[in-house]
C-alpha cells in the first residue's frame, strides 16, 4: 500500500463500499422518477380498463343523491370530469359515475330519474369496483356501463 491511502483517512474497503453504493442510488432514483410513475399512471390503469371491458358485474345500490357532474371526479374511462356525467352517491356502493351515453341534453333528466329512485342497479367493471377504496385515494371512482332503476 502507498502512503497516499493512509493520508485520506479511508481504507480500501471503505472506498470499495462507497463505489458500490453509487449505482444503487442511481437505480433507486431511476425507479422513483420513471418506473413507479409509469406503472401508477399508465400500466395499471390500462390493465384495469382492459380487464373491466371483459369482466362486468351488476351491483344494486341505495341512492343517496345524483348530480350532473357538479363534483370533480375521475374514472379510467374518461379521465376527469371534462365531459357530461352523472355522479351518483350511494350508501353501500360508494360513488358511481355515469358517463357512457350521457350528454348535456340528457344529463339532468338521468340525474333526476336516479335521484328519485331508492335502488339502482349498475353494471360496472369488476376490477375498478373491487379496487374502489384504493382508487378513491387518487380521486377515481368506478364508471358504470349502464344502469336500471327499480
Amino acid at each position: 500500500m502507498s502512503e497516499e491511502g493512509y493520508g485520506s483517512g479511508m481504507t480500501e474497503l471503505q472506498t470499495a463500499r462507497a463505489k458500490k453504493k453509487r449505482p444503487v442510488v442511481g437505480i433507486v432514483i431511476v425507479l422513483l422518477l420513471f418506473v413507479v410513475p409509469g406503472l401508477l399512471f399508465f400500466v395499471i390503469p390500462l390493465g384495469i380498463k382492459t380487464y373491466d371491458s371483459g369482466h362486468r358485474v351488476t351491483i344494486s345500490c341505495e341512492v343517496r343523491s345524483a348530480n350532473t357532474g357538479s363534483e370533480s371526479s375521475g374514472s379510467f374511462k374518461g379521465g376527469g370530469s371534462s365531459g357530461s356525467q352523472v355522479v351518483v352517491v350511494t350508501d353501500d356502493c360508494g360513488k358511481v359515475l355515469l358517463q357512457d351515453g350521457i350528454n348535456s341534453s340528457n344529463a339532468g333528466r338521468v340525474a333526476k330519474e336516479i335521484d328519485g329512485a331508492k335502488t339502482v342497479r349498475f353494471t360496472v367493471g369488476e376490477a375498478s369496483y373491487g379496487l374502489r377504496g384504493a382508487l378513491a385515494v387518487f380521486g377515481i371512482s368506478p364508471a358504470a356501463y349502464g344502469y336500471q332503476v327499480g
